[in-house]
């Protein structure tokens, strides 16, 4: 049995479906290390040079919600992670040497420099959760730009599915979060290559074998206020192919996604290999 994924394919068997699949989060887990973390620090610092007005973007206003998160995410990384130092204002990553000081910059753009977690910040207005800040280095085939101001149900709109699965529950659900118990999830994709930052997609040819698979660990957090909501995410790629060493978990997911419909397959750009993905997995 394999044990080198992070967070594995689901090997129950079961068919797909849209699901939040929310869970209790220990505060000791709220930001994830793994041996991932330098290399993605390094290409979170270098995208953030360089792409800025791509990865970051905020409404006006906001700044205080922002720096209290930040700061609660300061003292978490000071007490439970061992390889950050923290003082005041100031992290350094001690394995890097990245150092930041939260009231240098944007708070989400300095804590993404030290930490592997994409960070959006939600407000409950008219009757709505809204997109109101974010930094998202890693984005999966979606753009800030075109969800920054947007409520949940806009943001999620091009996901098949999504109004009848999920569009009725989702405010009542995070309206129920509670600010001492906040809650986790994960999504999985499969992309062609291993590179985290795709705002869109582009096509390439590789063997199926060559798939990774594409992890997001999310996790959401109540402010005390019941305002706000600070939802992170945290994006591995691992190669697919490890799958393999578990013959049971490779049976099981074969059946996971033979229930992908069309409109599914299409949405997660498995429309034209899905067929040769199930062969791989086969044989």
């Amino acid at each position: 049995m394999s044990t080198r994924f992070i967070y594995p394919p689901p090997k129950d068997g079961k068919p797909f479906r849209l699901s939040l699949g929310l869970r209790e989060l220990d505060p000791a887990n709220w930001i994830e290390v793994g041996s991932d973390l330098v290399e993605q620090l390094k290409q979170r610092n270098e995208l953030l040079e360089t792409k800025r007005n791509i990865v970051f973007k905020e409404v006006a206003g906001y700044e205080e919600a922002a720096l209290t998160y930040a700061r609660a995410l300061k003292d978490n990384l000071g007490k439970f992670h061992s390889d950050y130092v923290v003082d005041d204002d100031q992290i350094t990553h001690k394995p890097t040497g990245i150092s930041v000081n939260l009231l240098e910059d944007h708070p989400f753009v300095q804590l993404a420099r030290v930490i592997a977690e994409d960070l959006c910040l939600l407000s409950y207005e008219n009757s709505s959760w809204n997109l109101v800040a974010g930094v998202v280095i890693f984005p999966s085939r979606w753009k800030l730009l075109e969800k920054i101001g947007k409520n949940i149900d806009a943001i999620h709109e091009p996901v098949p599915g999504y109004h009848g699965a999920l569009q009725p529950l989702m405010v009542d659900t995070f309206n129920k979060i509670k600010p001492e118990r906040p809650v986790w999830r994960r999504n999985w994709s499969l992309h062609e290559t291993e590179e985290l930052h795709e705002p869109t997609y582009t096509p390439h040819k590789v063997e199926i074998s060559d798939y990774w698979w594409r992890t997001e660990r999310q996790t959401l957090t109540k402010s005390e206020s019941n305002q706000f909501l600070l939802f992170t995410i945290r994006n591995r790629s691992e190669p697919f192919k490890w799958i393999k060493e578990d013959p049971q978990a490779t049976a099981e997911f074969i059946k996971t996604l033979q229930s992908l419909d069309p409109q599914m397959l299409e949405y997660k750009r498995l429309a034209q290999a899905s067929g040769g993905l199930i062969e791989f997995l086969k044989n």
